[in-house]
């Protein structure tokens, strides 16, 4: 598991989670290195896989021990590092983000509750703005990314990283962290990847100039994918897949960014 992968696990879980799970990945002591992830005492409370009946169970300190109670089997002792709880260090987090793209509205706090501004760039059309918001994937998440909105400046475009989910608010954009993070260990930062305002929508200049050296080879390639029954559910993976084959066909030339093979796969796709 690398370390956006692994952050984002630990994201997902919205709270302290017991360190043991993840521990064992070297990813994992790089983001304790990095503050990104902090060890913060001990979960208050674990699953019982003791007894034929899971359960989950309280975390005691009894005796000079760890532990929980099973009502088959009274008190179990836990080695202190099997409850030890880590949860992200989203201030720190979120600081990064926004010195890498060099944001200007910064905020290391929440917004409200799990919803935070990392910042927002420029850009040809207006502002873009950076939020996080742990998960999106039902009513609660939505609805309280909404409610942070509520207090926050309005902006034409925006882009919501989070973890898990694909549910969003218009004009927001919603972007996995697997999908525009990557992490250097040496420097124990996360640098952003990917093209934040062509995740955002933001259109493109048209200068007139010359054409983008892209449009011709995707063009062609992604309506020979279809045809050919290659062409995979979801833009995501197909817009991976094509940027995999155009690597592949075109190996001495500047691979296109992914939110750019995404937006020719939007536009050729529904005829644009």
């Amino acid at each position: 598991m690398n370390a956006v992968t692994l952050f984002a696990a630990i994201l997902a879980q919205r709270g302290r989670v017991r360190s043991v799970e993840y521990s064992s990945y070297s990813a994992y002591h790089d983001l304790i290195k990095a503050g990104l992830i902090e060890e913060t005492g001990v979960v208050s409370s674990m699953m019982c896989n003791e007894c034929d009946h899971p359960h989950d169970a309280k975390v005691v300190y009894e005796g000079s021990q760890y532990g929980y109670y099973c009502p088959d089997l009274g008190f179990v002792a836990k080695p202190r590092p099997d409850v030890v709880a880590v949860q992200p260090n989203l201030s720190v987090f979120t600081t990064q983000i926004a010195e890498t793209l060099a944001c200007k509205r910064r905020k290391s706090s929440p917004v409200d509750k799990d919803t935070w501004r990392i910042g927002a760039i420029d850009s040809t059309a207006g502002d873009v703005v950076l939020y996080l918001h742990p998960t999106l994937q039902g009513a609660k998440d939505f609805r309280d990314f909404q409610a942070a909105l509520a207090s926050e400046v309005k902006s034409p475009f925006g882009v919501i990283l989070t973890s898990q989910g694909t549910l969003t608010a218009a004009p927001f954009v919603t972007a996995h962290l697997d999908d525009i993070l990557s992490f250097d260990p040496k420097a124990g930062k996360f640098t952003v990847i990917a093209d934040i305002r062509a995740i955002a929508g933001v259109p493109e200049l048209r200068t007139g100039g010359r054409p983008s050296d892209y449009r011709k080879p995707l063009s062609d390639l992604i309506p020979l994918r279809a045809s050919q029954g290659r062409a995979l559910h979801g833009r995501n993976a197909e817009a991976k897949a094509v940027r995999a084959e155009f690597m592949t066909k075109h190996p001495n030339q500047k691979c296109p960014s992914l939110p750019t093979v995404k937006r020719y796969v939007s536009e050729i796709t529904s005829g644009s």
